[in-house]
Parts: C-alpha cells; structure tokens; sequence
C-alpha cells in the first residue's frame, strides 16, 4: 500500500470513520433506478437543494464525472439510535456524517496540493437550514455537498465489495459517503 493510500485512510480514523476504505472508480455506475428512488421525494428535497436532483445535473454527465475521478476514499459511519424510530438521532448523524465528508476533502487537498477532490456525502446537502434552491443561488458553494445517491449510486453496491455490511444492526443507522480524488 502506498504512502499516499496509509495516509488517507489515517485521515479518516482521525476523523472518527467507522470505517474506511480505498477503493476505485472504474466499475462506478450512475444508475437510473437509483435516481429514480430521488424523484419520489421521500425526504422533501427533490428540486429544494442545489445538491440533489433534478438541480445537481443529468445522471450521464454525473457518471462521467464520477469516473474521471480514479479513486476514492469511502466512508461508513454507523451510529447507535435511542430506538427505530429516532429520526432526530437519525439526522444527528447524517450531519454529523456530511459534515466529516467535508472536513475530509478539505484535509486531503490541503495535504496533497494539485489533488483534486469530488467529496459526496449521504442525503441532501444539508448545510443550511433552509436551501436557497430555487430562488437564489446557493450561499455556500465551497460547503455544498451532493449525496452519493444523488450521483446514482447504490450505497450497497458500494460497501458490498469492500467487505461491509449495508445494514448493521438493531437500533442502528449507517450512512456512507465518498471523497474521490485525482492527483495532479
């Protein structure tokens, strides 16, 4: 494993991941069936966040995206929940999630200048309370993050190969997040 590998994967333990791996993204794949799981809107922000669709963009330019991008630092954190139905502890560690997948990317471009970072997160953006979309532009473009689903992706074809589970247990919420890179 090279230095550069060692060292991300200590970003992430750093930051408290529950786990991390280094995976690629040649066999990434933005599909339509996950994107279409968007369109039914069951978290109230389809066409109400800059980072989620329709706004993020055309799931075929999101897929060339994804891939020009060789590799990617993958994340899973698995947080405890009071009971099934604690959704405020549910979005406690979706934040929390979103918020450590931002940290990363930064932390990874500051430490390899020249590398480019894509960082995507779990569910909408989340940074503001409320999102400007539609009437203004987003107020924060540097802490805007689109979710992973977003992209296309299906989170269990993503932790699958690399050795985790997409559900982990009574009483637990996992989510999953990406910071993909490219060096210069």
């Amino acid at each position: 494993m090279s230095i550069v590998c060692e060292e991300m994967l200590r970003f992430a333990e750093e930051a408290g991941a529950t786990h991390a791996r280094l995976t690629t993204t040649a066999g990434l794949e933005a599909r339509d069936d996950v994107r279409a799981s968007c369109e039914q809107n069951s978290c109230g922000k389809y066409g109400r966040c800059w980072t989620c669709p329709p706004t993020l963009g055309v799931l075929a330019e999101l897929g060339e995206r994804l891939r020009s991008y060789p590799e990617g630092l993958l994340i899973q954190n698995i947080s405890t929940l009071e009971d099934s139905w604690d959704f405020e502890g549910m979005m406690a560690a979706a934040q929390t999630h979103n918020q450590m997948m931002r940290d990363l990317a930064r932390r990874i471009a500051a430490h390899y200048p020249g590398c480019e970072v894509l960082p995507l997160g779990c569910g909408g953006c989340g940074y503001c309370e409320k999102c400007s979309c539609p009437d203004a532009p987003c107020r924060f473009p540097d802490e805007a993050l689109a979710s992973v689903e977003g992209y296309g992706l299906d989170v269990k074809a993503l932790v699958t190969p690399c050795g985790l589970n997409y559900i982990n247990g009574v009483n637990t919420v996992s989510y999953v997040g990406m910071v993909l890179f490219r060096m210069a």
